[in-house]
């Protein structure tokens, strides 16, 4: 029987086999030692408490909600507007077209562009020579023609003598009177004719017919022009006053004619980026028909501008102010909350707990919401930190924001 030796090859694995098994023998014990202690952690039975054990101690009242913070305000009575808010655009009452009527040439340009003219100031001197040699001569036959008459009535006169000393017949006498009352009809064609160069010659001086700024110039002197050209001169806008032309709904129109009814209906107007007060003017007139495409009347207000600060075709914001309500009830729109039935506030009720009460909305204006139904004077709402609050909730009063500063961070 042969000999094993540690070198031998069946030595050598038998050697490497024996450990392995020993160390699979070890781990798996390790597991189900483990397995077992789990399986007795899982399954163990949670402790009870003894009969008669509570879980909290007896008499310690349950954790109830902190007062929420809150910022009120008092429903108020006060003078109340009832407006109507509507974008609108400004236009010129009057805008002239400044055109010749004659052909000549541009002799000087009196005004600069963007200046302010008035009624009757002259803009534009044109070539007038010509006419002004016509309405001379003109005036020479006139004066030939009044020299004229004065020596037929002096005839006149002589021949009346003569018939009464029945020198001459009466039909020479007729004869004299008519020469005269013939060079008396030429003498008034004469003035008609005078007239009329007078009126020529007046069309070769420019003048605005109203008050207002002139706009640009694109003709300047030496520019020949003619009486059927399509380019303008230039054109004055009257500006002040100045409409402001708006439209309103179909269902605003009643309460504006109840408005202009009583009197005149204030308008002011706001300009966008502008600083200080808003315009102020009054509802001229409304237009005599409906636009049918759009619902909607239009309106035209006159608004004072004296400054000139608002210009044709500037979009404006505009509000009619159709009526004042003296004693309206009054509450800041952050007192106004939305439910599934509709609007309704917060109420302060004694000792500090809310009420949730619905109210009727009749307008809003400015941030101020008029109250038709609902809340009485003198109540308190809630306007901050609504969020917290349910019916019969508790709440503590604090300064304004101080509901925002003290509501809960989120994530703590």
């Amino acid at each position: 029987m042969p000999e094993f030796t540690p070198t031998s090859p069946r030595f050598s694995r038998r050697s490497r086999v024996v450990p392995s098994l020993l160390v699979a023998a070890a781990v798996a014990a390790g597991l189900a030692l483990a397995g077992s202690r789990f399986g007795l952690a899982q399954t163990a039975p949670a402790a009870r408490p003894a009969d008669g054990a509570k879980s909290a101690a007896p008499g310690r009242p349950a954790l109830a909600r902190p007062p929420a913070p809150v910022t009120v305000a008092s429903v108020e009575v006060k003078p109340m507007p009832a407006v109507l808010d509507v974008v609108g655009s400004a236009l010129a009452i009057a805008s002239v077209p400044l055109k010749t009527r004659v052909d000549s040439q541009i002799e000087a340009v009196l005004v600069k562009e963007g200046e302010r003219v008035t009624a009757g100031q002259m803009i534009f001197r044109l070539d007038a020579r010509a006419v002004k040699a016509q309405v001379a001569q003109a005036r020479a036959v006139l004066a030939r023609d009044e020299a004229q008459l004065a020596l037929l009535r002096s005839d006149l006169e002589r021949t009346e003598q003569l018939v009464q000393t029945k020198t001459k017949s009466n039909r020479d006498l007729e004869s004299a009177k008519t020469l005269v009352a013939a060079q008396m009809a030429t003498i008034e064609a004469d003035r008609a004719a005078l007239q009329n160069l007078e009126v020529q010659a007046s069309w070769y001086e420019i003048r605005s017919p109203i008050d207002g700024r002139v706009g640009s110039i694109p003709l300047k002197p030496g520019s020949a022009i003619r009486a059927n050209d399509s380019t303008l001169l230039a054109t004055v806008n009257q500006l002040d006053p100045i409409y402001v032309s708006f439209s309103v709904p179909q269902s605003a129109i009643p309460a504006l004619r109840e408005a202009m009814a009583r009197g005149d209906v204030a308008v002011s107007v706001h300009q966008p980026g502008r600083r200080g007060e808003p315009l102020a003017g009054s509802v001229a007139f409304i237009e005599n028909m409906l636009d049918a495409a759009s619902g909607t009347l239009g309106v035209k207000a006159s608004i004072v501008n004296r400054e000139e600060a608002l210009l044709p075709g500037e979009y404006v914001q505009v509000r009619a102010v159709l009526k004042t309500d003296p004693n309206a009830l009054v509450v800041p729109d952050q007192a106004i909350q939305l439910g599934q039935n509709g609007p309704f506030v917060y109420v302060v009720k004694e000792g500090d707990t809310v009420e949730v009460r619905r109210v009727v909305i009749d307008r809003t204006v400015d941030g101020r919401t008029v109250i038709a139904k609902g809340l009485e004077a003198g109540e308190r709402v809630v306007t901050d930190g609504q969020l917290r609050l349910f019916p019969g909730a508790s709440v503590v009063i604090g300064k304004p924001g101080a509901a925002a500063g003290a509501a809960p961070k989120s994530g703590s």
